[in-house]
């Protein structure tokens, strides 16, 4: 697998997730009647936050592997790196936004903050030559 392949198939992973925590915003809102906003309801607002957070993050880190790639970056770096933001990102979802795991949004969080670090210090890196 090429690394382009290899940023590709971590979108790919990435947009399915979007899909599920938007879907999951609009199941709320049937469940709980609430067409705008957040109607005060902590479920509501968990799922909006999940969704927000997500997409506040999804964008650098995939175009941060899609640069790597197009710098022809190894697919194991690329990998490792989509690996452990969406790893990330599940466990940011299980934490806050389904409430069943109670570390969850911590170390989603600091998964998702760390596979950021790790993409940005590879693309310095590679600016380099």
């Amino acid at each position: 697998m090429t690394s382009l392949e290899a940023a590709s198939f971590w979108i790919g992973l990435n947009a399915l997730f979007l899909i599920y925590v938007s879907a999951r915003v609009g199941m709320m809102r049937t469940k709980h009647k609430i067409n705008l906003g957040d109607g005060g309801n902590d479920e509501m607002i968990r799922a909006i936050r999940t969704q927000g957070n997500y997409v506040e993050y999804a964008p650098i880190a995939l175009i941060g592997l899609l640069a790597l790639a197009a710098m022809g970056r190894s697919a194991v770096i690329v990998h490792a790196l989509g690996g452990s933001f969406l790893a990330a990102r599940v466990a940011h979802l299980l934490g806050l936004g389904m409430g069943v795991w109670p570390l969850g949004r911590f170390i989603g969080t600091l998964g998702t903050m760390l596979s950021l670090l790790a993409t940005a210090i590879f693309l310095v890196l590679a600016s380099f030559g």
